[in-house]
C-alpha cells in the first residue's frame, strides 16, 4: 500500500473507531458496554439513571465531565484536520513530511486524550495529548509557510490556515493558564450551561468561547475549499464574487470570534452577519462549480447548513432578549434546558457536517468512487441525507418543546424517537457502506494511482491551479 493509501486508511479508520467508541458510551448502549467490558457508569455523566433523563450538569462530578469533553472535542478535531489536510497537501505538492507530521500529531492526541479520559488521569497521557497538539500546530504552520497562493482559492486556503493558527494560539494560552484560573473557569463553565451571561466576567471563559467559535468555523471553511479544489470553477463572474465573499466572511467571523475574548458578547453582533456572508459565498461557489456527485453533495450540504444552523440560529439570536419568535425571550430561565440543548446541538451539527464533507472528498479523490460504484453513491447519499434529516429535525428537539421549569430531559423525547434517531441510523448505514467500499478500493490498482508518475498522468501535479482559471 503506498503512502497516500495508508494515510487515507488510517485517518478514516481512526475516525470510525473513535466516533464508534464514543457512541457506545451513550446511555442507550449500556448493555453493549457491559458485554464489551467497558464501564457502565462514567464519572460526571449527565445521565440520571433514577429518572432516565439527562441533567444540565452532574451536581457532584461536573468538573470531570467538563474535562472529559474537552479531550473528546480535541480528539475529534485532530482527526478531522488530519483527514482534511491529506488531499490539500497531496494535490498542492507541499510535502509528504507534512502529512506524516499531521498523522503523528493526531495519533498522539487521540491516544493521550482518550487514555487520560477513560483509562486514568496519569500525567503521561496528558503529556502525549499536549505533544500531539503541538505537532499538529507545527504541521499547520509549515503548511501555511509552504503554501504560496496563485489564485483566489489558494488565498482563501492560506487565510483559513493563518486564522486557525491564531485560534490555536488562544487555545494554547488557555491550556497554559488553566491551573492559575482553574476555579474561576470551572465555575464559569458550569454557570454558562444554565445561562452564558453568568460566565461573562471570567476572561478565560471568554477566551474559550473565542477559541471554539473561530476554530470550528474556519475548519468548515477549509474543508469546503479543499472539496471545491477537486471540482472545476472558473475564477470570474459569480465564482470570483463568491471567493471574495468567502475571504471576507472568514476574516470577519474569525476576528469577531477572537474579539469575544476582550470584549465579550457584544462581538457576536459581528459574528452572525459574517457567518451569513461566508455561507452565501460557499453556496454561490457550489452552484457555479462543475462536477457530478461531489458538486451536488456540496450543494446539499450548504442547504442543510441553511436549514439546520443559519435559519434556526437567526430565530434564536433575534429572540434572545426580546420575545419575537420565542416567548418568553430565549435567555429566560424557562428556556434553560432548551438553550443548552441548542448550543450543544449546534456544535454537533457543525462537526458532523465537517465529517460528511471529508467522507465525500475521500469518495471522490483520488479515485472517483462516487462516479464508478452504485454502492458508493448509495452510501454517500445515505450518509449526507441521513445527516441532513437528523440535523434539521434535532432543531425540533432543541427548540420545539414548550418552556417550563427545569426538569431533566428524557431520552424518549418524541422528536428523538421518531425523527432524529431513525435519521442517524440511515446516516450510520451510509457511513458503513462508504467505509467498506473505501477500504475495499485501496486494493483496486485500476482505481487508485499507485505512483508519482501515475498521479502526474492523471493531472495531479498542478492540481488546484489548472482547475481555476483567473480572469
Amino acid at each position: 500500500m503506498n503512502e497516500l493509501r495508508f494515510h487515507i486508511a488510517l485517518s478514516s479508520t481512526l475516525l470510525v473507531l473513535v466516533v464508534g467508541f464514543l457512541v457506545i458510551l451513550s446511555p442507550q448502549f449500556t448493555e453493549v458496554r457491559v458485554h464489551l467490558g467497558l464501564p457502565v457508569h462514567l464519572p460526571g455523566s449527565r445521565y440520571n439513571e433514577s429518572v432516565g433523563a439527562a441533567e444540565i450538569i452532574s451536581i457532584n462530578e461536573g468538573e470531570e465531565y467538563l474535562a472529559r469533553i474537552t479531550f473528546i472535542y480535541h480528539t475529534i478535531f485532530s482527526l478531522l484536520i488530519y483527514a482534511s489536510m491529506i488531499p490539500l497537501i497531496t494535490r498542492m505538492r507541499l510535502g509528504n513530511d507534512l502529512i506524516n507530521l499531521f498523522s503523528v500529531g493526531s495519533v498522539l492526541t487521540v491516544l493521550g486524550g482518550l487514555a487520560y479520559s477513560y483509562a486514568g488521569s496519569f500525567h503521561l497521557w496528558h503529556g502525549l495529548f499536549i505533544t500531539g497538539l503541538a505537532a499538529i500546530f507545527l504541521a499547520g504552520l509549515l503548511t501555511v509557510l509552504r503554501l504560496h497562493p496563485h489564485n483566489l482559492l489558494e488565498s482563501n486556503l492560506r487565510l483559513s490556515g493563518v486564522l486557525m493558527l491564531a485560534g490555536s494560539v488562544i487555545g494554547g494560552y488557555l491550556g497554559s493558564s488553566f491551573m492559575e484560573g482553574r476555579s474561576g473557569l470551572l465555575k464559569a463553565l458550569i454557570e454558562a450551561r444554565f445561562n452564558p451571561d453568568l460566565a461573562e466576567e471570567d476572561s478565560l471563559w471568554r477566551a474559550l468561547t473565542a477559541h471554539e467559535h473561530a476554530m470550528l468555523l474556519l475548519a468548515l471553511s477549509l474543508v469546503f475549499l479543499v472539496a471545491v479544489s477537486l471540482l472545476r470553477v472558473e475564477e470570474r463572474g459569480v465564482s470570483r464574487l463568491a471567493l471574495h465573499l468567502i475571504w471576507l466572511g472568514q476574516l470577519m467571523a474569525a476576528v469577531a470570534s477572537f474579539a469575544v475574548w476582550p470584549f465579550g458578547k457584544v462581538a457576536h453582533v459581528i459574528i452572525t452577519p459574517a457567518a451569513l456572508i461566508l455561507l452565501v459565498g460557499t453556496t454561490l461557489l457550489s452552484l457555479k462549480a462543475k462536477g457530478d456527485s461531489l458538486k451536488w453533495g456540496l450543494l446539499t450540504g450548504n442547504a442543510i447548513m441553511w436549514l439546520s444552523v443559519t435559519i434556526p440560529g437567526a430565530l434564536v439570536a433575534m429572540s434572545l432578549r426580546k420575545p419575537l419568535f420565542f416567548n418568553p425571550p430565549f435567555r429566560d430561565p424557562l428556556w434553560d434546558w432548551a438553550e443548552l440543548a441548542y448550543n450543544v446541538g449546534h456544535w454537533h451539527i457543525l462537526v458532523g457536517m465537517w465529517g460528511i464533507i471529508v467522507l465525500l472528498i475521500y469518495l471522490s479523490w483520488p479515485a472517483d468512487l462516487l462516479g464508478t460504484s452504485k454502492w458508493v453513491k448509495l452510501g454517500g447519499w445515505f450518509s449526507l441525507l441521513g445527516f441532513g434529516a437528523a440535523a434539521i429535525s434535532v432543531n425540533l428537539y432543541m427548540l420545539g418543546n414548550p418552556p417550563g421549569p427545569y426538569s431533566p430531559n428524557p431520552y424518549g423525547n418524541v422528536w428523538l424517537t421518531y425523527l432524529v434517531e431513525p435519521s442517524l441510523m440511515v446516516m450510520s448505514l451510509g457511513i458503513f457502506i462508504s467505509y467498506v467500499c473505501l477500504m475495499g478500493s485501496l486494493r483496486e490498482d485500476l482505481l487508485w494511482p499507485s505512483s508519482e508518475s501515475e498521479m502526474e498522468s492523471k493531472g495531479e501535479r498542478e492540481v488546484t491551479r489548472p482547475s481555476f482559471h483567473s480572469r
